[in-house]
């Protein structure tokens, strides 16, 4: 994989607990641990903080990220709705490249 062709997102070792907030350029995300299954390693999601409804920002509880305005809720791992059929937040995959979560460009 190029240089040209991802986004480093920061270092693995300075994120000591998921979801993590960061930011990717002026927008808000969560670094999030995505599902795995049995011996899978594991993988990680770049998850908007900016709720597709009105604009809020979402924030993490127990296992939702949860819209304030209007109680929007979304999948931790995924970024889906758990309560509005359909909708979600942006999610990307990460991958680790050299120590460090980058994004496909």
């Amino acid at each position: 994989m190029s240089e040209s062709s991802i986004k480093i997102i920061g270092q693995v070792a300075d994120f000591a607990s998921f979801p993590a907030q960061v930011k990717v350029g002026s927008e808000p995300y969560f670094i999030v641990e995505a599902p795995r299954s049995g011996d899978e390693p594991q993988r990680y999601n770049l998850i908007s903080a900016i709720c597709p409804h009105a604009g809020g920002m979402v924030r993490p509880h127990k296992n939702e990220l949860i819209c304030p305005l209007h109680y929007w809720c979304f999948d931790l791992a995924t970024g889906e709705s758990t309560n509005i059929p359909g909708e979600q937040l942006e999610c990307s995959p990460l991958e680790i490249v050299d120590g460090q979560f980058a994004l496909k460009a």
